[in-house]
C-alpha cells in the first residue's frame, strides 16, 4: 500500500518538475528572450503534464510527443520562430535528457537498495545536477544545434532518444526487469558511443571535405591574386610607358618652343642690326666693292644663323591638328639628334583629317615609316661610311580635302623588293623594315575604301605615299 502511494507520487512529482526543467532547458539552449506570452504558454504546459501524469494509463513515452507537439506549435506559429530544424533539435535534446534522468532513477531504484520515500530526493539531485550541467555547457550545445554539422548532430540525438525510448518501453513490459534493465543500460551505453563516434566521423570528414575545399579556395585566390598582380604589373608598365611618352612628347615640345623663342631672338637681334649692317654695305657698294659686300653677308649669315637649325621644324607651325604635330616633332627631333640629313615641309595649314579614320592609326602609320627611314639611313652610312649619302624628305599635304603624306629615303644597293619587304614578319638584320610595312599594310587593311598607300623603290630611293580621301572623293571613286 505504501509503495503504491510513493509511485504516484512519484509520479505527481515527475510530471511536476520534468516539464519545468524541459522548459528551462529549451529556454536556455535556445537563447530566446522570454515575454509575456512564454510565461503564460509555461503554465498552460506545465498544467497539461501535471494533468496527463495524474493519469497512471498514459505512459512516459506519449506524454513526450504531447510535450514535443505542444513546444513545437507554440514556437512556430505563436512565436513565428521559422528556423523548424533548430526547434526540433531544442525538443529532441531536453526530451533525451528528461528520458536519461528517467532511466537514472530506475536503474538506481533497480541496483540500490532505495526506499520509494527517498525517490522525490532522488528526483531533486538528478534534475539539479542537469540544471548545473546545461548552465555551463548551454552555449556550446547552441553551437552543436547550429553549426555546419547541426543535421547530424539532431539526427544522432533522435536516433538515441527513439532507440532508448523504445528499449526503455520493452523493458517495463518484461517481468524479468532486472536482466531486460541490464540488457538495456548496455544498449544504451552503446547507442551513446556509436553515435559519439559517428558524429566525430561525421565532424571529420566534414572538416577534412572544407580543408580540400579551403585549399583549393586558397589556390583559386592565389591564381585571381597573382592574375591581379600581374595584370596591375602590366598596368603599371602600360602607366610607365605612357608617362615616358608624355615626358619625350613634353621634352620635344619644350625644344621646340625654345627653338622659337630663339629664332624669335635671332630676329630681333637682325633687326637691331639691320640699319648697321646696311649702313656698311651701302659704303661698299657705292664704292663699287661688290665682291666685299657679298662676303660681308656671307660671314654674317654663317656666324649668326645655323641654316640646319633653321631648316629644323619647317613647316610644322603649319600644322594644326595635335596629334599629327606631336608625331611630326617627335619624329623631326629624332632625325636631328641622329646627325641625318632631312627634309620637312607642310606648306598648308591642316586643321583636321578627312573620314572617320581613327588619328592613332595614322600616327602609327607615320612613326613606323619615319622609324624606317632613320634605321635604314643609318645602315646606309655604316655601310658607305658617309654622312652625306643618306637622305630623308617628308611633307604633309592638304588639298581639296585629302591628306597626304609623303616620305622618302635613301636605300643601299641591295634594298630587297617591297612586296616582299611587305609580306608578315619577313625581316632581315640588314632590312628590318619589313616588319613595319607588315604593320601599315595591316592597319591600312581597315581602311580600305579611305586610305590609299603606295611604297615602292625607285633610283636608289624608298617611296612611300598615304592618301586620306575626303568624304567627297570617296562617293566619286564609288
Amino acid at each position: 500500500m505504501e509503495e503504491n502511494f510513493w509511485i504516484k507520487v512519484k509520479m505527481l512529482f515527475q510530471a511536476l518538475f520534468s516539464p519545468i526543467v524541459d522548459l528551462y532547458i529549451f529556454y536556455r539552449v535556445s537563447g530566446w528572450k522570454l515575454k509575456r506570452r512564454d510565461y503564460i504558454f509555461s503554465v498552460i504546459f506545465i498544467g497539461i503534464c501535471v494533468f496527463l501524469g495524474s493519469l497512471t494509463q498514459i505512459d512516459d513515452f506519449f506524454i513526450d510527443i504531447i510535450q514535443a507537439i505542444l513546444v513545437f506549435l507554440f514556437s512556430y506559429f505563436v512565436r513565428k520562430e521559422k528556423k523548424a530544424k533548430l526547434i526540433i533539435g531544442l525538443i529532441s535534446f531536453f526530451e533525451l535528457l528528461d528520458l536519461f534522468m528517467t532511466i537514472s532513477v530506475e536503474i538506481l531504484l533497480l541496483f540500490f537498495d532505495i526506499k520509494f520515500s527517498s525517490i522525490i530526493f532522488i528526483f531533486l539531485l538528478i534534475d539539479f545536477l542537469v540544471v548545473c550541467i546545461i548552465q555551463k555547457y548551454y552555449l556550446r550545445v547552441r553551437e552543436f544545434l547550429n553549426d555546419r554539422n547541426s543535421s547530424i548532430f539532431i539526427g544522432l540525438i533522435l536516433y538515441v532518444y527513439f532507440s532508448s525510448a523504445i528499449v526503455y518501453l520493452l523493458a517495463l513490459q518484461n517481468k524479468r526487469i532486472t536482466i531486460l534493465f541490464e540488457i538495456s543500460l548496455s544498449l544504451l551505453i552503446l547507442q551513446i558511443t556509436f553515435s559519439i563516434f559517428a558524429y566525430s566521423t561525421a565532424v571529420n570528414i566534414q572538416k577534412k571535405l572544407l580543408t580540400e575545399q579551403e585549399q583549393k579556395e586558397q589556390r583559386l585566390k592565389l591564381k585571381l591574386a597573382n592574375a591581379d598582380r600581374k595584370a596591375k604589373e602590366a598596368e603599371n608598365r602600360e602607366l610607365v610607358l605612357k608617362q615616358q611618352e608624355l615626358k619625350s612628347e613634353m621634352r620635344q615640345l619644350q625644344e621646340y618652343s625654345s627653338y622659337l623663342d630663339k629664332n624669335e631672338d635671332d630676329l630681333r637681334r637682325f633687326k637691331h642690326d639691320y640699319q648697321n649692317i646696311l649702313n656698311s654695305l651701302k659704303v661698299s657698294a657705292q664704292d663699287g666693292d661688290t665682291k666685299k659686300v657679298i662676303k660681308m653677308l656671307d660671314q654674317y649669315t654663317n656666324t649668326q644663323f645655323d641654316q640646319k637649325a633653321l631648316r629644323k621644324y619647317k613647316g610644322v607651325n603649319h600644322i594644326h591638328e595635335k596629334n599629327l604635330k606631336s608625331i611630326a616633332i617627335a619624329k623631326i627631333s629624332k632625325l636631328y639628334s641622329l646627325d641625318l640629313n632631312y627634309s620637312f615641309d607642310c606648306e598648308q595649314n591642316i586643321y583636321q583629317v578627312p573620314g572617320k579614320i581613327d588619328i592613332l592609326d595614322l600616327v602609327r602609320i607615320i612613326g613606323i615609316t619615319f622609324d624606317n627611314a632613320a634605321e635604314e639611313s643609318m645602315a646606309l652610312i655604316r655601310e658607305t661610311n658617309d654622312p652625306n649619302t643618306a637622305q630623308i624628305d617628308a611633307m604633309y599635304y592638304q588639298e581639296n580635302g585629302d591628306f597626304e603624306f609623303q616620305i622618302r629615303n635613301r636605300v643601299r644597293k641591295d634594298t630587297v623588293a617591297t612586296d616582299k619587304m611587305s609580306q608578315k614578319n619577313f625581316t632581315t638584320k640588314k632590312h628590318h623594315m619589313g616588319i613595319g610595312l607588315a604593320n601599315v599594310k595591316e592597319i591600312t587593311h581597315k581602311y580600305e575604301d579611305t586610305i590609299i598607300v603606295n611604297y615602292y623603290v625607285d633610283n636608289g630611293w624608298f617611296n612611300f605615299d598615304l592618301t586620306i580621301l575626303s568624304d567627297e572623293e570617296r562617293e566619286i571613286t564609288d
